[in-house]
């Protein structure tokens, strides 16, 4: 699924059991350059000949945010851009998120729909060029290099309007205004406003109420939701719940991050024990899972 060092101090953060303070970070950035400026370009044998598929037009329901953790220090975001307007911007941050480094693309990224990073390959699943057709991009360097590789878009979870793409195909999605799907193993999950929609395998889609519900992440039992506007907490609150999702599954309070606002954008991933936040342009990292942050 597809859903993200420095030494000195941060050495000392991880080794450390106290949860990390949240750290500023600039808000995500409108953007004036245009398509086709300059980047740096790969040599050819990191460039293959690009496959076209659907296309991917971006809406204004869409989620403003993809963060993938990788972590407690590094991560990934990025803007879900417009085909015709402007273009979606990836960054990475090294530095938990006090400052975030613009990833320069060597191709025309126009929208994302989806961002997976990890220690070793980052892949970002978007439309490209002036045909916006969905194209798969890793790199393995970083974001240095990029290449493209097709045949690994089967299977990624992602929202396009109305219409929720799994790994076997196309669904209609559950409600008008999807914002994020998630998808693991049989069971698979999509944001609603004020809803989280499930589902296990081709069975009917369920709908658990959670008002304020902003955004999800994977967890090992289940999936992580922050959740804002909830009695006890002043900013973001973070809960858990477990699959496969049933009529009587109720997310369990984790965690309140504090500080945190609660305004669109907000977007939520974890790496281990690590969960990041992103909301109101102010990353929150927790190293205990979302308990403290």
């Amino acid at each position: 699924m597809l859903v993200l060092v420095d030494v000195g101090l941060i050495a000392a953060a991880v080794s450390s059991t106290q949860p990390r303070a949240q750290a500023e970070a600039g808000p995500i950035p409108t953007f004036s350059h245009e398509p086709g400026e300059a980047v740096a370009t790969p040599s050819p044998s990191e460039t293959p000949t690009p496959t076209a598929s659907s296309s991917a037009l971006a809406r204004d329901d869409a989620p403003q945010v993809f963060l993938s953790a990788v972590s407690v220090t590094e991560a990934w975001r990025a803007t879900s851009g417009d085909c015709e307007g402007t273009p979606a911007r990836v960054e990475r941050t090294a530095d938990g998120g006090a400052t975030w480094d613009v990833v320069t693309m060597p191709f025309d990224l126009r929208t994302v729909v989806a961002l997976s990073a990890g220690s070793e390959r980052t892949s970002v699943y978007g439309g490209v060029g002036d045909s916006c057709a969905l194209q798969y991009w890793s790199s393995f360097t970083g974001g240095e290099f990029w290449k493209e590789y097709p045949s690994d878009s089967t299977g990624v979870a992602y929202v396009d309007q109305t219409t929720v793409w799994l790994s076997d195909g196309s669904v209609p999605a559950p409600c008008d205004s999807p914002t994020r799907v998630l998808s693991q193993g049989s069971n698979t999950i999509v944001v609603c406003p004020g809803i989280l929609e499930a589902r296990n395998g081709t069975g009917d889609w369920l709908a658990i109420a959670v008002p304020g519900l902003q955004d999800v992440a994977a967890s090992d039992t289940g999936y992580l939701l922050a959740v804002g506007g909830e009695d006890g907490c002043d900013g973001i609150a973070v809960r858990s719940v477990a699959t496969p999702v049933t009529a009587g599954s109720a997310p369990d309070p984790l965690g309140c991050a504090a500080s945190a606002e609660s305004v669109d954008g907000v977007a939520l991933a974890r790496s281990g024990e690590t969960v990041w936040l992103l909301a109101g342009g102010k990353s929150f990292v927790s190293v205990d899972e979302g308990r403290t942050w």
